[in-house]
């Protein structure tokens, strides 16, 4: 596989994405790819092997190239051994990739998977375009930061470089609903989401507060291979579904949210204006998950759990919760929607 540093032609029409692993990185990426497909160009999508973006991403529509690669921060000695020569066959195959494909701008959403593939596009001379979506960056966005051509954030960002706050991108469906608040009901509906990949803590422990409760009407998404297990901690009395496809439909049929606070997860309830429970993720890198769901308590649209408190604190945040609570917090949330993400990242980098 020959490769030039430098290719003679590019096709201005031609973009590589790469995200990967959990809904935090792939549905922001999802919802720039739609905006770009309905433009009519050409796209290039990297991903991993088996991870949930092969589920998501239309092959139909996207060329998809896999990368057999992952992270190595807090990994076993062994990883840490493998992973220069993973990440050497990676970086070659993308490289081989942008110089076949003419490829002109790379546009990656941190994780393990951007690494590879925003070094390939310095080495290839490419433009490069980041998007973190949480208020921490992650390490591999912070390592490639130096070398972007323009860095996009959901939030505030503390780094040298320029930073455009434009919001993390949603797709149409989500952004364009129109949420309100019920009161003329007797029950809450609450839906509870474990993350794209399910949370263990939040199956094993919310069902057996939300039994003792009467004045909520409840969903549960709770992750692949899981559905039997919670069907019968609540006794099949709510609804499980293993992973909600259409979560437009569910989130204007909530009233409140019990979930992890990953950026995605904060960014669509923002939009939406639907208050929340979050349950950050105690060992997210960084402690991210904390500090994104501060970002919404401190204006009043959400409350905080701390997982370890789950059992002494959560069924009495849920008795003290009314349909009149949800409606302020509703508009608390509201208040912290961004600008269209998809809009500004597709006018810099189109």
């Amino acid at each position: 596989m020959k490769i030039k540093s430098k290719p003679k032609e590019t096709n201005t029409r031609s973009i590589l994405i790469a995200a990967a692993g959990t809904g935090g990185h792939i549905m922001p990426a999802m919802a720039v790819a739609d905006k770009l497909i309905n433009k009519k160009f050409n796209l290039f999508w990297a991903g991993t092997p088996n991870g949930m973006e092969n589920r998501i991403v239309d092959k139909k529509k996207i060329f998809f190239i896999s990368l057999a690669i992952g992270g190595f921060r807090g990994k076993k000695i062994i990883s840490l051994i493998s992973y220069p020569f993973k990440f050497l066959l990676c970086l070659m195959k993308v490289m081989w990739l942008i110089q076949k494909y003419k490829i002109s701008r790379v546009l990656v959403f941190g994780g393990y998977i951007s690494l590879p593939v925003g070094f390939a596009a310095k080495l290839m001379r490419k433009k490069l375009f980041i998007h973190e979506q949480n208020t921490i960056m992650g390490t591999s966005n912070k390592l490639l930061a130096p070398f972007a051509e323009k860095i996009f954030s959901a939030f505030p960002l503390k780094i040298n470089q320029s930073v455009n706050v434009c919001g993390n991108p949603i797709r149409g469906k989500i952004a364009n609903i129109n949420k309100t608040i019920n009161q003329g009901k007797n029950k809450i509906n609450i839906l509870i989401l474990g993350g794209s990949l399910g949370a263990q803590v939040i199956n094993e422990k919310i069902p057996i507060i939300l039994n003792k409760l009467k004045k909520y009407d409840v969903v549960h998404q709770c992750g692949k291979g899981k559905k039997s297990t919670l069907e019968k901690l609540y006794d099949k009395k709510n609804n499980v579904i293993e992973f909600i496809d259409n979560i437009e439909k569910y989130y204007k049929w909530a009233d409140l949210v019990i979930a992890r606070s990953g950026a995605m997860t904060v960014a669509e309830l923002e939009q939406v204006g639907l208050p929340a429970i979050f349950i950050p993720f105690p060992f997210a890198i960084d402690n991210h998950q904390q500090k994104n769901a501060e970002y919404c308590v401190d204006k009043g649209g959400a409350l905080i759990c701390k997982q370890d408190e789950i059992d002494s604190q959560l069924e009495s945040m849920l008795n003290k919760i009314s349909l009149n609570e949800c409606l302020k917090m509703s508009k608390a949330m509201k208040s912290l929607r961004h600008k269209n993400a998809v809009k500004e990242i597709y006018n810099k980098i189109k």
